[in-house]
């Protein structure tokens, strides 16, 4: 199994603004491509670590060069997964520091069609969050506009909303749920014992998934019973390509690509994203409260338990214009901004008497685990979702660090450029890496401690290259001049300059 990873910096590197985001020069391979007047640094960086990889070397700088000729072949069908978590609605956040930005994805785009001969199929697709507007997300930065060029263009691409339906939300609290058009069929997947979940310790304790009936996550993460539903779409792909974007992550610390497969997920309900209660009441949801505090985290897990996972839909709206009036009370004299303001939040806050909350720290251990789960499925499970040694599905990662999230990510950072991108054929080994760069001891982060613990299926052959700038990173010992800021609740060690 290659784990070569590749990683190109360049302080000029910007996204470029027009889609369909074209390249800026012609290259050899791709004759007859239409050239972009302005510059797409981009482009060349993802191309950059193609033949860092020594991808097709022999063919390299000719017109023949194929860089994806040993992943995709003539009829494949390849989906591209990129990280499409939400939009966002606030103007202090930049969309491109949420998701992939659809630069990154073109280049991947036009080497796979290259090998394809014209025949096959292309999906550009993603399970967001419940809540995520996935029309909204596409229309953002051209994403729909390239696909529909490359289509006109005679590329046989589309873009795919993996989820079988969404909910509506206002400030933070949902309110409504609408199904979705021509969703693709899901499969349920029973890991059982080959589940991190399959543990005495997990016997009894209470789940909350990432929607509101959190009683279903429970139930589906039992004893021997731990399922995940998983789209179709990619458990039959002969190629997955994946595209996170890098950010901080408020519950697993960092999201890239490891993380991104949580997106391969289409039900929220079957994801375990911490256990209920403070860490002294025996889950991971936050910190230890004490008194009228801890009494008050009890109430709230009762009534999310027994009547808004049952009753959500009669009960949010009220909830709402009760929470907008208490903190309009609260704020009066003061500006604030009513209209973006995530009263969810403000009302853990509120009653709990500190900010972390809904297993936003570094002591969720769960969250980890249910990300284990799903890459062991995505690397070890068949089209069957039969659990094996490996998978025909052949699989590759490109990573978007062009601006990365930092702070309370993944919805709400503040954009840190950090002009990178990267590719590989490890998912660890690229995320490892690049938090290095970033200063940062992904020891440090649990979910990367539990990763590099779990041998040859996760971490990959000894003995992989790994690539800066087309350089051995052993030899050049390069750190880059970022600091970046985790996510409130978090303290990750900053590894000391050499």
């Amino acid at each position: 199994m290659n784990s070569a990873i590749a990683i190109r910096h360049d302080e000029r590197s910007q996204y470029p603004l027009k889609a369909p985001y074209d390249p800026d020069r012609a290259y050899p391979e791709l004759s007859g491509m239409p050239v972009l007047g302005e510059e797409n640094s981009v482009y060349d960086a993802v191309r950059q670590c193609f033949l860092d990889l020594g991808m097709d070397a022999v063919h390299a700088g000719t017109a023949d060069w194929r860089p994806f000729a040993d992943l995709v072949k003539p009829g494949n069908t390849v989906v591209i997964k990129p990280n499409l978590v939400r939009h966002t609605s606030d103007e202090g956040v930049l969309q491109s520091s949420v998701t992939t930005h659809p630069s990154v994805i073109r280049p991947v785009i036009d080497y796979c069609w290259q090998v394809m001969d014209g025949c096959g199929r292309i999906i550009v697709g993603d399970a967001p969050q419940t809540e995520a507007d996935f029309e909204e997300i596409v229309r953002c930065y051209g994403m729909r506009d390239m696909i529909e060029t490359l289509r006109n263009r005679g590329v046989a691409v589309e873009l795919m909303d993996f989820r079988g339906q969404k909910t509506v939300m206002e400030n933070g609290i949902w309110v409504d749920e609408q199904p979705i058009d021509h969703a693709p069929e899901s499969q349920i997947i029973d890991l059982g014992e080959n589940s991190f979940f399959y543990d005495p310790k997990y016997d009894h304790v209470k789940f909350h998934g990432g929607g509101y009936e959190i009683r279903e996550t429970t139930v589906h993460h039992r004893g021997k019973r731990q399922e995940y539903c998983v789209s179709k779409v990619i458990l039959n792909a002969d190629v997955v390509i994946s595209v996170p974007k890098l950010k901080t992550h408020r519950k697993a610390g960092v999201t890239c690509c490891m993380k991104n497969l949580v997106g391969i997920n289409t039900n929220k309900n079957f994801l375990p994203h911490w256990i209920q209660g403070s860490s002294n009441q025996g889950g991971d949801e936050m910190p230890a409260l004490k008194g009228v505090r801890s009494f008050n985290l009890r109430c709230i897990n009762f009534y999310k338990e027994h009547i808004q996972s049952r009753y959500w839909k009669q009960i949010d709206r009220y909830i709402l214009k009760a929470a907008k009036r208490m903190s309009i009370d609260e704020q009066k004299g003061k500006d604030g901004e009513e209209d973006h303001k995530d009263y969810a939040a403000w009302l853990m806050n509120h009653f709990l008497g500190q900010p972390i909350y809904g297993g936003g720290w570094k002591g969720n251990e769960t969250i980890c685990r249910m990300i284990l789960d799903l890459n062991r499925i995505f690397l070890l499970c068949d089209r069957e979702g039969r659990l094996g040694d490996g998978t025909d599905r052949k699989y590759f990662y490109v990573v978007d660090g062009v601006i990365m999230g930092q702070r309370n990510g993944p919805m709400r950072p503040e954009p840190l450029q950090t002009h990178m991108v990267a590719a590989g054929y490890n998912g660890l080994r690229l995320d490892t890496q690049l938090i290095r760069l970033l200063n940062l001891d992904p020891m440090d982060i649990p979910l990367y401690k539990m990763a590099w613990e779990q041998g040859e299926w996760l971490c990959g052959e000894d003995g992989g290259i790994d690539r800066f700038n087309g350089e051995d990173m052993e030899n050049v010992h390069v750190r880059l001049p970022y600091h970046v800021t985790p996510a409130d609740g978090w303290r990750i060690s900053e590894l000391p300059w050499e």
